[in-house]
């Protein structure tokens, strides 16, 4: 996957961990000995893989992740586990170990399927299948898919994939309308990834196992979704740099220029300037094109709302650099003029988003990452 070494120099390198050499075994350990398995424990993750790389660059030593017992905080935060060890084995050159006991919960039981199990086998041929894996699969309640910027030359590509996400969520029997809106947020989201961020997007769906609920009948699934992609480019980058072309700007934009002056006002250490702007990527009919047309925007957030409408949801959110956005159902409906408020006014010309919807990541992540968990409801 392309650029994933940003993620190593965006996030330090000095690390808590002592490296110890285990001559005997042949291992660097990395060894973690709490419970809560989140975001804070990838960037000393990380930061330890740099530290190890910059006193042995060239005694390619195997690392050894001994993890224990662990909760793991979200889906996202494994996929970036299992990013760092793809980076480490296809990249770097070194092999790779990982063991844990994990409590499986309904957002994170598609650890199952992860592609780190195969790390815990010393078998001959494991990391090759971890690097296959870690690219693409589409198996049982798993769907992996990394697209390319190649790829995408292809002008039915998208709708393949679209297709692609379409049946495999079929299967499980979610609903037609629910799995409409599934497709058309993941495609929205990678297409913007591949035509203005130009690097390779990573899609994983996982379908947790039927469950019921006490509160109301029929059987429910989790559908867990993370998108990453790493790039120079954030997400609200090229919508700032557009504002400055004021010759560019169509009737809508101007609009959004005037909403800056009034929010620029209010910024603070919760809600800073590129706040804004990645939450203006968000507003119909905003794009960061550098042209005057009426494009873009084309309603991803009114879709993670209907999302949201019609099911549970929990952890849904996208970090772009070290700023984090919640998507709240509470905050996320149109106004008369489509705009989005991000607030309980719904009024985002004027007003700024609620406290607690933009804030700072733990860890920084050079691109755009979602987070996405649904509970929905088995079609009959």
């Amino acid at each position: 996957m392309k650029n994933q070494s940003f993620l190593f120099e965006k996030n330090g390198k000095s690390s808590t961990k002592r490296i110890k050499l285990d001559l005997i075994n042949k291992i660097i350990e990395y060894r973690f000995e709490k419970s809560e398995f989140d975001e804070s424990v990838i960037k000393d993750i990380i930061r330890f893989v740099n530290a190890v790389e910059e006193r042995y660059p060239t005694f390619k030593i195997p690392i050894y992740f001994n993890l224990g017992n662990i909760e793991i905080r979200d889906k996202l935060t494994y996929i970036l586990f299992e990013c760092i060890c793809n980076y480490i084995i296809e990249y770097r050159k070194r092999n790779v170990y990982v063991t844990f006991n994990v409590n499986n919960i309904i957002h994170t039981e598609g650890i199952k399927s992860s592609p780190l199990l195969l790390l815990g086998k010393k078998q001959k041929g494991s990391l090759k299948k971890f690097i296959h894996k870690h690219k693409r699969e589409i198996y049982n309640n798993h769907y992996r898919r990394i697209l390319t910027v190649n790829e995408n030359n292809d002008p039915l590509f998208l709708s393949k994939i679209m297709s692609e996400v379409d049946s495999f969520l079929k299967k499980f029997s979610v609903s037609k309308q629910y799995r409409g809106n599934i497709a058309e947020v993941i495609i929205e989201l990678a297409g913007n990834v591949l035509e203005h961020a130009l690097t390779d997007c990573l899609i994983d769906v996982d379908i947790s196992d039927g469950y019921e609920k006490n509160d109301e009948e029929g059987s429910f699934y989790g559908v867990n979704i993370t998108i990453v992609n790493f790039s120079e480019n954030l997400l609200g980058h090229s919508i700032m740099q557009k504002l400055k072309q004021r010759e560019l700007l169509n009737e809508r934009h101007k609009k959004l220029l005037e909403a800056y002056s009034v929010h620029k006002l209010k910024f603070n250490e919760d809600y800073l300037e590129e706040d804004f702007f990645n939450i203006a990527s968000f507003q119909h009919k905003i794009s960061g094109r550098l042209s005057n047309e009426h494009t873009g925007g084309t309603g991803l957030t009114k879709l993670i709302s209907n999302l949201e409408d019609y099911s549970d949801a929990y952890l849904c959110y996208v970090i772009t650099g070290n700023r984090m956005i919640l998507f709240e159902s509470d905050y996320l409906s149109y106004n008369e003029e489509k705009w989005i408020g991000f607030n309980e006014v719904n009024d985002f010309l004027t007003s700024i988003p609620e406290k607690g919807v933009t804030g700072k990541s733990t860890i920084n992540i050079p691109g755009t990452a979602y987070n996405f968990n649904f509970i929905m409801k088995k079609e009959e």
